[in-house]
Formats: C-alpha cells, structure tokens, sequence
C-alpha cells in the first residue's frame, strides 16, 4: 500500500465518482448523511443568520445548502472540478449565494484573512491528501470566537477488518473489528447496491489519537465531541438505520482554537 496519496489523485477518483455520488445523496439514498451524522454536524455547527462560513470538501454541495438554508454566507471549496459543477449547477437551479470555489483543503491559507465564524468539513478531511494541513490552514482563517466543526468515520468501527456477523436469516448480530492500529492511507470501495455505479477513493484511516495529535498540532482544543446516532423513532420508520443505532459510525468534532 502506499504511504501517502496526492490531491491529483484524490481529485481524479472523486472526478470519476461524482455523477454517482451526487445521485447517492440527492435521492435520500445516503440515509446515514441524511438521517445521522448531517443533522448532527449542523446542530453542532449552530450557524445563524448571516454567520461566515467555509466549508471544506464540499463536494456537491449537500452541507453548504443545508447552512445556507439556515441563512449563513457560505463559502465551498473542493478538490473535485467535476463535483463542483454539479454544486454550482444546483445552486444555480435554486440560489442560496452560495460561492463554491475549486481548491484544495490543504491550501486553505491561499483564501487570506478571511475571519469565518465557522470553517466545516462533513465526512471529508479524511478524504483529503493533508488533513493536517487543512486543520492549520481551517485555524489560520477563522475569527475571534470561531470554530471548526467536523464529521469523520468513527475510528473504532472504520478499522481494516470489519465484518458484520449474521444469523440464518442475514439480520446483522455483532460487527467483528480488529487491526484498529494499523493506520494509515486506504481504499475506500463504493459498492453498494444503492449507487448508479462503482468506483473507489483514497481516504486516511486514523486512529483517535493520531486524530486529536493533528488537532493538537494545528493549535485546536476539543470542545465537543459527539457520537451521532438514530433516535428509536427513526429506527422504527427507516431500519435499515438500525447499525448505526448499535454502534458508532461517526464522530463530530467541535473544535476551538487553543489559549
């Protein structure tokens, strides 16, 4: 396996996947953004009218609607050029202002001093060729006051052996994990039934702690950490949200600048 990935790379495999991604989320098919970890994010993101914000890996656009919806400015940056005209193109079909840039993560300090109240990033710094660079650059742009709220696969459950155990009749019982240690650069695969077609990604499975060193490094504190999950309500009207009811799938990351 390598030992890094680029944004060339990265850009490349997002461009491939995006007619299929943006399919994905648009129809409701991605529940768990939908359902779990999106509404989490925004609860803790806590964007008002007016409010500054840069979204990080925006792909096609999901996050920086939902915060536009709630009447913040937005600004959306992505790798992806191809994921980005679908962003824009939406956005031109119903405006929300939102002002959806192609640049990396990693250069984030290229935008200046830009002063946000909030820079996001949902369920993609691990998608990125330098999470800790876009943690220094997402601290570097950011006001008096703000914060940088994340969504990233869970540690514990993204690991390199996981495996549902099933009964006879294919209802899941236990998710077997192991190799949590073995960090690092991975593949991810978009298989499921539920896309238009297949393809994969390079993301970076971390560790916790390798997660709150970068943060550490980048001058953050932890504010908040949460655990999304469905309610029973939503596990009784969708159960195919039943897993992640069970355990963790998603952390959220709620952090400020330290001193």
């Amino acid at each position: 396996m390598a030992t890094n990935f680029t944004d060339d790379m990265a850009r490349a495999a997002w461009d491939r996947g995006a007619e299929a991604w943006a399919q994905f989320v648009r129809s409701g098919a991605d529940y768990y953004r939908t359902q779990v970890h999106g509404p989490a994010l925004l609860d803790a993101a806590a964007v008002t009218e007016g409010m500054r914000v840069l979204d990080v890996g925006c792909g096609e656009g999901y996050f920086a609607r939902e915060m536009a919806l709630q009447g913040a400015a937005v600004t959306a940056i992505d790798v992806s050029p191809v994921l980005l005209a679908l962003a824009r193109a939406e956005e031109e079909r119903a405006p929300l202002g939102i002002d959806f840039r192609l640049l990396s993560g990693a250069r984030i300090r290229e935008l200046g001093n830009a002063s946000y109240a909030r820079v996001t990033s949902c369920m993609a710094l691990q998608d990125m060729s330098d999470p800790g660079a876009c943690l220094i650059g997402a601290a570097s742009v950011l006001g008096p006051g703000g914060r940088m709220v994340v969504s990233v696969p869970h540690p514990c459950t993204d690991t390199v052996v996981r495996e549902w155990d099933r009964d006879a009749g294919g209802r899941k019982r236990a998710l077997r994990i192991d190799r949590y240690f073995e960090s690092g650069p991975a593949s991810c695969d978009w298989s499921m039934a539920r896309l238009a077609y297949r393809w994969q990604t390079p993301y970076w499975r971390h560790t916790l702690g390798e997660w709150s060193a970068m943060i550490a490094a980048a001058g953050f504190c932890i504010r908040r950490l949460q655990e999304p999950c469905p309610t029973a309500t939503q596990v009784r009207e969708m159960p195919e949200l039943d897993d992640c009811a069970r355990i963790p799938y998603f952390l959220v990351l709620d952090l400020v600048r330290a001193g």
